[in-house]
């Protein structure tokens, strides 16, 4: 009974801990998905879980297909009819990516939050793992590739304003076998040697 009283009390301290940490740097006027007040590109009501795309905006993640990354299922990526439109696609992001809170009053899903600042551009960083298939005059050949992405500001080599800190290509058929690339910096490179958030 104690052990149990004990098992508890720490559950839920650490519980508080988390919640504390979560809501760190958002203003406590910020609308949240449980509010039911954001909605996504369509109008919909973003919804707690993974919805429909495989989107869940409150944990920053999806689990899904490019084909539904775009939030349209119709075997296309944005209007792209590639023959990677089916491959599996997993994102992680940070909170000042997407958060998963609205404090500008906007009805949308904050980019760039940072320190209660709501600033329009995904700053902080994104993965991307994609685990899919292709075909050539040879077979079918598997590939997995794990992409990491910081914001880097204006100028940086991928859509301007982004860099691709590391990459990890395992592609048998095409000759590659683990680490394609790699900044040499730590982590996800938010320091004293790129922008700091």
């Amino acid at each position: 009974m104690k052990k149990t009283f004990i098992y508890t009390l720490i559950l839920l301290v650490f519980t508080f801990a988390f919640a504390q940490l979560a809501l760190a740097g958002k203003p406590a006027d910020c609308n949240n998905i449980q509010s039911g007040l954001i909605t996504d590109s369509a109008g919909n009501p973003v919804v707690m879980g993974y919805d429909e795309f495989g989107y869940n905006y409150q944990a920053h993640m999806f689990n899904g297909t490019y084909d539904s990354s775009d939030r349209t299922i119709d075997g296309t990526y944005w209007g792209d009819t590639g023959d990677y439109v089916d491959d599996k696609l997993m994102m992680t992001w940070s909170d000042a990516w997407l958060a998963n809170v609205d404090c500008d009053n906007d009805g949308k899903l904050d980019r760039g939050l940072v320190d209660g600042v709501v600033g329009g551009t995904s700053l902080g960083w994104l993965t991307n793992h994609v685990v899919g298939d292709y075909s050539d005059t040879e077979g079918v050949h598997n590939f997995t590739d794990f992409v990491k992405i910081v914001w880097t500001g204006p100028g940086s080599p991928l859509w301007g304003q982004y860099t691709i800190i590391q990459e990890v290509l395992n592609d048998q058929a095409g000759g590659f076998n683990g680490l394609l690339e790699k900044l040499g910096i730590p982590g996800l490179g938010l320091n004293e040697q790129w922008t700091v958030l």
